[in-house]
């Protein structure tokens, strides 16, 4: 229980990595602010599971696609759980494209959701973080396609990449105020995002030999890091941690071939 009396906001946290992180922070004595877009039965359903094992949730709806209410996000949370020490900013959009298919629709969504609101909600939790003197700890979650581009993953790799470099700005410019600020760049995880993977024998051994551990991780894995990084009120800030099975010492990822329309 390293986390009793902290409160934490987990933005994307009805299914996958923020549900595995929102989880792991209650356990810890963690107060959890359950962010959702769509699915709010989902979100219920996460934060009945922690308050029967004695834990406090709340529950907040928004649409990252809209700053306003990325914003609104954001001091909501704080009025509902009365202040917060830990921000994880894990909700985001990702699906491959060929840059040559890749529409402005596109491009605003990506830039708006995981890049654009990202940024304010960040801005709005911190600065009540700075105007109340709590020593927070954000942290973002990005990918190894914002360090090294995947094949139809370069305007989604741009976003990644975007944050990565906010966010080092952003711990300098936090560090006078003891707000400590990192990312965790994240591999092939197994989520609902790259189900046609893992549900695809052949697909998941051919993503699978690109991966040293020769695997995909899991979301409760990246949730132990992240949580034990919170939990340790750490000297680091500005840091990325790179949490891939070692995908990145690989050479290469993927082969590039002429393009084909809609593929």
């Amino acid at each position: 229980m390293r986390l009793t009396g902290k409160k934490a906001l987990v933005t994307g946290a009805s299914g996958g990595i923020g549900k595995a992180v929102a989880l792991r922070l209650s356990e810890e004595g963690c107060e959890v602010v359950i962010h959702f877009h769509e699915n709010r039965a989902d979100a219920e359903t996460v934060a009945d599971v922690i308050r029967q094992k004695g834990g406090v949730a709340h529950v907040l709806q928004a649409d990252l696609q809209h700053t306003a209410q990325a914003i609104r996000l954001g001091e909501q949370a704080w009025e509902l759980a009365g202040t917060l020490d830990v921000l994880v900013n894990n909700a985001g959009v990702s699906y491959k494209k060929h840059f040559l298919d890749v529409t402005e629709a596109d491009f605003e969504q990506f830039n708006a959701v995981n890049f654009k609101s990202t940024t304010f909600l960040t801005q709005s939790v911190a600065r009540n973080m700075v105007k109340q003197g709590v020593p927070g700890s954000i942290w973002t979650i990005t990918s190894v396609n914002g360090i090294r581009p995947g094949l139809g993953l370069s305007l989604y790799g741009a976003t990644k990449g975007a944050l990565e470099t906010l966010m080092k700005g952003v711990a300098m410019e936090l560090a006078p105020h003891q707000i400590r600020v990192n990312t965790l760049a994240i591999g092939a995880i197994q989520t609902d995002i790259n189900r046609a993977v893992w549900e695809n024998p052949a697909l998941l051994q051919e993503v699978s030999q690109g991966i040293p551990a020769g695997r995909l991780g899991q979301v409760d894995e990246v949730a132990a890091v992240l949580v034990d990084l919170v939990a340790s009120g750490s000297y680091m800030t500005g840091s990325t941690i790179t949490l891939d099975g070692g995908l990145l010492l690989m050479r290469g990822y993927g082969k590039p071939g002429p393009y084909e329309a809609g593929k």
